[in-house]
């Protein structure tokens, strides 16, 4: 019986559709016929090695979220331990960030010189012996710096993994795929909360050679970083992209990979009936630049890699791709430190009771010290349930309407989900000023934070497609760089003016999720 894909549920799903003929690479005479990659890719068809990329991509994305976003739980039940002051725990939890922000840019240009699997595995390497050392941090400066290089490291997966991702698949498809791989991120929040709800419910002590103090904090340290860990050696029998040797101009390893993929999808077959033997060249898939050494060599290389995006006709959708990240983060991560509080505020009040948001956060000094005043009394460093039970109700929302969204997205442009969801965001935004209802408040907060934040997938996918393979993980790498600075300016500007000008604030920030939907005009619909 002969196999056919286009009959694969699989396929179906990323609407990759393959073709057997074999003769489908050759013309009537008998020449061999060029063919582009999403010609090939078509004919490759969606495999083993299809479901392995788009299974440890989604573990990957899981793996920087609770890299990042697991912090803000192991800050409260170290508290103690480390003799954390107020100050100590706003550095903790910015302090990854910044290290985002200053690597991003580096890690694009090694990602789209080097290689996209060769970064992810390393940097995922680095993150995972940095977490294992954290979990043995016995002061404040240790686990600082620690954080800061795992920042440093998990900016490269963090970005680059969007491109891997996209490039094993048809253009057009690219945002479907990074939108059903990007549920991880959901997945993520119910992961860290869930596993750290159980651990931090024991209260044990083990004396490690008289130095530590081993803790159940510190356990979750080393349990966060397991899933990093699995993705890196999973990555490694895995092919680098074939888009990428393509852009370089390695066309024998692009077809070796393509080849091994065929016949993994077409068993009856052989390496010699793929019908692919020649690949388009794609426009501008070249960056000319020549090539120096040193550190100054680095820099002057990682400025010729960028300058492509900064010419036409990458500028405008770079431009936008930039503007729209800064605005989702300062929307989605700004609030979300919110999150808790606000919950827990109006949780607590009489339910009969009318307060607009702004009158439920009346009263609080300082965001910093309210938050991990809810988290921890002094120096008691139980952190309560309620705290997991936010965190995992958020990522069932972020789940749901991943899913959401991808199976929209089969028959929706992106261009039109990205403008209703930036939409939804900003009138949520807005309307938190007038509305007085508690549960109506709750409601419109997590819509507020939640569409800006799934739309981050959106545009990744779309500047996965946009930009040439040169230079697309450099994008990727930058756009979200101006995105992880969007969440600290997010933050600092709440914490400076939302005291004496809360509707300000709400305003300004809904004002720019609706700016955003302005923005997405620019980007095609498809």
């Amino acid at each position: 019986m002969v196999h056919d894909p286009k009959n694969i549920v699989v396929g179906n799903l990323f609407f990759i559709e393959s073709s057997t003929d074999g003769k489908r690479g050759q013309t009537k005479n008998n020449e061999l016929k060029s063919h582009t990659f999403d010609e090939a890719i078509d004919i490759v068809g969606f495999g083993r090695t299809g479901w392995h990329v788009f299974l440890v991509s989604a573990l990957i994305m899981l793996a920087v979220i609770n890299e990042t976003m697991g912090i803000s739980i192991l800050i409260p039940a170290s508290h103690c331990d480390l003799n954390l002051s107020a100050t100590d725990k706003g550095v903790l939890t910015g302090v990854s960030f910044a290290g985002i922000i200053l690597t991003s840019h580096l890690w694009g240009y090694v990602a789209d010189t080097k290689g996209r699997k060769n970064v992810i595995v390393l940097s995922l390497v680095i993150t995972t012996l940095c977490s294992l050392v954290s979990s043995m941090a016995v002061n404040f400066a240790t686990i600082a710096v620690l954080r800061l290089v795992v920042g440093m490291s998990i900016s490269a997966p963090s970005a680059t993994i969007y491109a891997y991702l996209g490039e094993f698949t048809k253009t057009e498809k690219r945002t479907v795929v990074i939108s059903f791989a990007s549920v991880a991120v959901g997945l993520s929040y119910v992961f860290t909360g869930t596993i750290g709800w159980i651990v931090l419910s024991f209260d044990w002590r083990v004396n490690i050679f008289e130095l530590v103090e081993f803790r159940p904090w510190r356990l979750l340290f080393i349990l966060y970083s397991l899933p990093g860990a699995i993705g890196a050696i999973w990555l490694m029998f895995l092919p680098e992209s074939p888009k990428f040797y393509i852009s370089r101009g390695e066309d024998d390893k692009a077809l070796a990979i393509l080849r091994r993929m065929y016949v993994e999808n077409h068993p009856e077959r052989s390496g010699d009936d793929f019908p692919v033997k020649r690949l388009t060249p794609e426009c501008s898939e070249s960056v000319e630049c020549v090539k120096q050494h040193g550190l100054i060599g680095i820099f002057a290389n990682m400025w010729n890699q960028t300058v492509p995006l900064l010419k036409r006709p990458n500028l405008l959708y770079f431009s936008v791709c930039c503007a729209l990240q800064f605005g989702m983060f300062m929307v989605s991560a700004g609030m979300g430190l919110w999150y808790p509080e606000i919950v827990n505020r109006v949780t607590k009040s009489n339910g009969n009771d009318s307060a607009t948001i702004c009158e439920v956060l009346r009263g609080v000094d300082s965001p910093e010290e309210d938050l991990y005043s809810y988290v921890v009394n002094e120096c008691n460093d139980h952190v309560t349930s309620d705290v997991f039970v936010y965190v995992i109700a958020l990522g069932s929302i972020y789940t749901f309407l991943y899913l959401a969204i991808s199976a929209m997205l089969r028959r929706i442009s992106r261009g039109y989900i990205l403008l209703i969801n930036l939409l939804i965001s900003g009138l949520s935004g807005v309307l938190l000023v007038f509305i007085n209802e508690p549960y109506g408040v709750l409601v419109l907060f997590c819509s507020f934070m939640v569409f800006a934040g799934i739309s981050i997938s959106i545009v990744n996918g779309a500047a996965v497609s946009l930009f040439p393979t040169s230079v697309r993980a450099m994008a990727v790498c930058l756009s979200l760089m101006m995105g992880r600075l969007g969440s600290v300016v997010g933050t600092n500007i709440i914490g400076l003016i939302i005291e004496d000008y809360c509707n300000l604030t709400f305003i300004l920030f809904g004002g720019c999720s609706l700016l955003g939907a302005a923005l997405a005009l620019i980007l095609p619909s498809r």
